[in-house]
């Protein structure tokens, strides 16, 4: 291990063999000198100032190389004299993980793609993560029944997506009808959606119009941002999911309907009900089943995945050779909030097939502006910071583990074995970082 020992100054007093040849340095000449002359970032300075250990961390000293410091305050007969520090090489270590992730990615695009030539109708959802694969195993289970489904889940995370595969693994041979509820101006809400005849009002088409519910009779409509339906609207809704029978505006027949619903919103229903904004008669009947489909950032294991996988699919549809992320960026894009989901996540997928040079590696500076490495945000508290490569692996590392004590009801076994690593590794980092 590469030593080095600095005193109360900062001074360096020792300097040993490995710690030149990992460093690229000579004993001469940094001996004597202060060490933020060489390292103006040390671990030691960090030491001298807190009196505090710091043990494990990780630190790339150049592109290629990456290396695991400890540093230790010296006491001598009680009296501070200095720190001593000890880096050890993991650039192999480092890379082999590295590799075993990029196997891992391509065995995950392998049983992508035996999805799809299997006709598997939940293909388009790419994910190996616990939760995602939790959500289409209840989606399976209930597609087939004629239940009604409320998809929830932030902006971006893919619920229509969800719905379709629902629809397509339902076999119910009628058409995949959807329809954005806050798209729709409240004075056309009844016409739009129930259809009315001819005659019924001034500027009514001669013969008339289907709703959008005669259209999706037999088989699925799609009711997406349903928490933005007129509060009038939904009691005539209601009143077609219990009859299953709807009647166009002007007639004085009623239709029979065979339809399956499906509902997502991003919003809280039953703060709304509790507000009186959504009927809480409407909210039970819509939401039988819920499925809440996770954030991008709780799905860490997903996001390289879904980056390569958006990257093939904006190559081929702007006709460019597909990038090769750099290390450097896929650590960014692990660090990402994504605030925006998957749907911000394949906007800056198509955003570096485009602006990649024609090496056709795409670096940091590839990135747009808000990802580069000096402003990856986190977040912690509800709040966004600023974060070096070392704070940023740190958060990864907590975050990863907190999710895995999550899923896992707190064993610890389980959680070692969830994140592929030795229980003497998880209670290492559990102590480490004060995870409870």
């Amino acid at each position: 291990e590469a030593i080095c020992v600095i005193d109360t100054e900062g001074i360096v007093s020792v300097c040993n063999r490995s710690c030149e040849n990992l460093y690229d340095i000579k004993r001469e000449d940094i001996v004597g000198k202060h060490i933020s002359e060489y390292f103006p970032n040390a671990m030691g300075l960090k030491v001298l100032g807190t009196k505090k250990p710091v043990k494990n961390e990780l630190h790339r000293p150049r592109k290629d190389s990456y290396v695991i410091i400890n540093a230790f305050p010296i006491y001598i007969e009680g009296e501070f004299t200095g720190v001593v520090t000890t880096d050890r090489d993991v650039t192999e270590i480092n890379n082999l993980a590295y590799d075993l992730e990029k196997a891992n990615e391509a065995i995950a695009m392998l049983e992508s793609h035996i999805k799809e030539i299997s006709g598997d109708n939940f293909k388009n959802i790419i994910g190996n993560s616990i939760k995602i694969n939790n959500c289409i195993k209840v989606a399976k289970q209930i597609a087939k029944t004629e239940t009604s489904i409320l998809i929830t889940g932030e902006s971006g995370t893919g619920k229509e997506l969800f719905a379709r595969a629902i629809h397509d693994y339902s076999g119910r041979k009628g058409m995949f009808v959807p329809v954005n509820c806050s798209s729709i101006p409240s004075e056309l809400f009844e016409s739009e959606m129930f259809g009315y005849v001819e005659g019924a009002f001034t500027g009514a088409r001669k013969k008339g119009k289907a709703g959008l519910f005669e259209l999706a009779n037999e088989g699925t409509i799609f009711l997406d941002e349903i928490g933005e339906m007129p509060l009038q609207m939904q009691s005539k809704l209601l009143r077609v999911l219990q009859e299953r029978r709807l009647r166009r505006i002007g007639d004085e027949k009623s239709i029979p309907i065979d339809i399956r619903v499906i509902s997502a919103t991003n919003k809280n229903l039953a703060e709304m009900v509790d507000d009186k904004t959504f009927r809480d008669d409407l909210y039970y009947r819509l939401q039988v089943v819920n499925i809440e489909l996770p954030p991008l950032r709780e799905r860490q294991n997903d996001i390289i995945l879904l980056a390569r996988h958006f990257l093939t699919e904006m190559a081929e549809k702007n006709n460019r050779r597909i990038p090769e992320l750099d290390r450097d960026v896929l650590e960014a894009l692990r660090a990402c909030t994504w605030k925006g989901n998957i749907r911000e996540l394949k906007n800056v997928m198509e955003y570096i097939v485009v602006v990649c040079g024609e090496d056709g590696l795409a670096t940091l500076d590839t990135l747009p502006a808000n990802m580069t490495m000096g402003s990856i945000k986190k977040a912690v508290d509800g709040a966004y910071i600023e974060t070096d490569l070392n704070e940023a692996v740190k958060n990864l590392e907590i975050n990863h583990i907190s999710l895995a004590l999550k899923e896992c009801g707190g064993n610890r076994k389980k959680a070692a074995l969830m994140l592929n690593i030795p229980r003497t590794t998880l209670y290492y980092k559990m102590d480490q970082y004060k995870i409870k």
